[in-house]
């Protein structure tokens, strides 16, 4: 039987890697980006039926089009809610706008892609992999909004798990934490100041080899991964922000 993965935010950076990977294990990937011409020149360079589609993940309703449509090629057995967007600067310096848009986007677009995924696997179960980041385990100046967004998605993958497991729903879902990573989001802010502690640590990780990571993870029992392990056990036992500069 065909079996169907969608991969939000797929259309560069770690989306585009996730979906390569789910791909290669035999999914027919959905991929999904706010840029749908994106989506579909990836979809297009990894072949194999894959399919790009526009989605707004701030549209609740979309997400459940999405799982519909994806159903409609294969049974729904893995999504990934990557799709996200990252302002810096001092917590309460933000505009109206960007306080918005990060909520929208981080927190509730993975509220309702989990929700629409659950809703459509049922009883036939699957995988919702949440893609959250380091910053969700510490202090992280100069990048708060960012950082209470993944902790949010953190919290809510672990209640989510634990919401199925009290329904008897065979659906794992997982959140992966990451350091920073060379993508286009990251790499954008280089001169930006209030995000300078996305460059103060170790290289940037290779986005093929967080989305290996995330499928080590969706294929065990284990909720939360953060990588590489090492800095999650140096984030957690931070007490105090670092400076920024």
């Amino acid at each position: 039987m065909t079996t169907t993965a969608v991969v939000t935010g797929a259309g560069r950076g770690i989306g585009l890697a996730f979906a390569r990977r789910l791909a290669d294990a035999g999914h027919r990937v959905v991929l999904t980006d706010v840029d749908g011409d994106a989506a579909q020149r990836s979809a297009a360079e990894i072949g194999r039926g894959a399919v790009g589609l526009p989605h707004d993940v701030r549209d609740i309703a979309a997400h459940r089009r999405i799982a519909d449509e994806a159903a409609e090629l294969g049974r729904l057995a893995v999504w990934v809610n990557n799709a996200g967007v990252l302002f810096a600067g001092d917590a309460w310096s933000h505009p109206d706008v960007e306080i918005a848009t990060i909520l929208d986007v981080n927190v509730r677009g993975v509220m309702a892609g989990s929700a629409a995924a659950v809703a459509q696997m049922g009883q036939a179960g699957g995988a919702i992999l949440n893609v959250a980041s380091i910053s969700a385990l510490g202090p992280v100046p100069g990048l708060a909004l960012y950082a209470a967004t993944k902790a949010a998605v953190l919290s809510y993958t672990s209640s989510l798990q634990g919401d199925l497991a009290h329904a008897g729903l065979p659906i794992r879902a997982h959140a992966l934490c990451p350091d920073v990573v060379g993508t286009q989001m990251v790499s954008t802010r280089a001169e930006d100041p209030g995000a300078a502690l996305l460059f103060s640590g170790p290289k940037p990780l290779d986005a093929d080899d967080v989305a290996r990571a995330g499928l080590e993870l969706m294929a065990g029992r284990q909720i939360f991964r953060v990588v590489p392990r090492w800095r999650g056990a140096l984030v957690r036992g931070s007490t105090s922000p670092r400076p920024r500069g």
